[in-house]
C-alpha cells in the first residue's frame, strides 16, 4: 500500500513539474511575442537576454518604452518598489564603425575588430563603466548589471515617472549653468572622463539638480579623441545657454573645465564631430 502511495505521489509530483514548466515556456512565449509586436527589430537573443533578466529575478516586469532612438530602445522596468531603466541596443541598426571609433583609442579595451555583436557588447560595457566611474564623482543613474547588448540601470524618476529632460522644463538656468560647469570640470579632472556626447537632450532634471546619463560615447582623458569630444561638449553646453540667456563664452568655459587653453588644432578637429 506505502509503495503504491509513493508511486501516485511521485506521478503527482511529475505532473506538477510539467505543468510548471508548461506554464513558464507559455510566459516565455507571450513574452517573446509581445515584443516582438512592439519592435520586431530585436532579434531571438536579446528577447531571450531580455527575458532572462525577468526569469533571474533580477525585474519583475518590463513595462513601457521611455526613450526611443535608432540605435538603441529604453524600457521602464521595476521590481518591488524599485524602477529601473532597460536600454537594449538594436544590434541591426548600430553605427558599428562609429562605436569601434570610440572603443578603438580606449586604453581599457583591447577587442580585435570582429563581429558586430561583440563591438556592441564591448559599446555596453564601456557605457556600463563609465555610469560606475562618473557616477563616483557626479549625479548617474547607478549601473545594476549588462548582459551583452542590454544595459539595466537605476530609472531616474518622480513616483515612478520618468524624470524629464533639460531641454524639455523650465529651470533657474543661471544656477543650472553654474551646478553642469563645475560637474563637467570634476568629470574630467578627478574622473578623468569625458562625456563625449552632452547636451540639454541627454541631462536630466531631477530635484532641481542635473542628472546626467547616455554614457556609452564617454571617454578616459587618456584616449586620443578626448580634448576633441570635451570641445563639443563644451560647445554644445553653452549653446543651449546662451539660448536660454545667459551669458557664457565657450574658451572660457572650456578653460574653466580643462585647466588648459583651447588649442586652434583641437578645436578644427572638433568641428568634424
Amino acid at each position: 500500500m506505502k509503495d503504491v502511495l509513493k508511486m501516485d505521489l511521485a506521478k503527482r509530483e511529475k505532473q506538477l513539474d510539467q505543468e510548471f514548466q508548461k506554464k513558464i515556456v507559455e510566459r516565455k512565449k507571450k513574452f517573446l511575442e509581445s515584443l516582438k509586436t512592439e519592435n520586431e527589430v530585436f532579434d531571438q537573443r536579446t528577447l531571450l537576454n531580455m527575458y532572462n533578466l525577468l526569469v533571474g529575478k533580477h525585474v519583475d516586469e518590463i513595462s513601457g518604452v521611455v526613450n526611443s532612438g535608432k540605435e538603441a530602445v529604453v524600457f521602464s522596468a521595476h521590481k518591488d518598489d524599485e524602477y529601473f531603466a532597460l536600454k537594449v541596443y538594436r544590434v541591426s541598426t548600430c553605427d558599428f564603425k562609429t562605436m569601434w571609433k570610440y572603443i578603438q583609442g580606449d586604453p581599457r579595451f583591447h577587442l580585435r575588430r570582429s563581429s558586430t555583436r561583440q563591438i556592441v557588447t564591448a559599446w555596453v560595457e564601456k557605457e556600463y563603466r563609465n555610469l560606475l566611474r562618473a557616477g563616483d564623482y557626479i549625479t548617474t543613474p547607478e549601473a545594476i548589471l549588462k548582459r551583452e547588448n542590454i544595459l539595466l540601470m537605476e530609472l531616474v524618476h518622480e513616483d515612478g515617472i520618468p524624470s524629464p529632460r533639460l531641454k524639455d522644463v523650465e529651470v533657474d538656468f543661471k544656477e543650472f549653468y553654474e551646478m553642469i560647469r563645475e560637474d563637467m570640470k570634476i568629470l574630467y579632472q578627478e574622473a578623468n572622463l569625458v562625456h563625449g556626447d552632452l547636451s540639454e537632450y541627454n541631462i536630466l532634471v531631477n530635484d532641481d539638480e542635473p542628472v546626467y546619463i547616455d554614457f556609452s560615447q564617454g571617454v578616459v582623458s587618456q584616449h586620443p579623441l578626448s580634448k576633441t569630444l570635451l570641445i563639443r561638449d563644451v560647445k554644445n553646453v553653452c549653446g543651449f545657454f546662451k539660448r536660454k540667456g545667459i551669458k557664457t563664452d565657450y574658451k572660457e568655459f572650456y578653460k574653466f573645465v580643462s585647466g588648459e587653453e583651447l588649442d586652434l588644432i583641437d578645436e578644427e578637429m572638433a568641428k568634424s564631430y
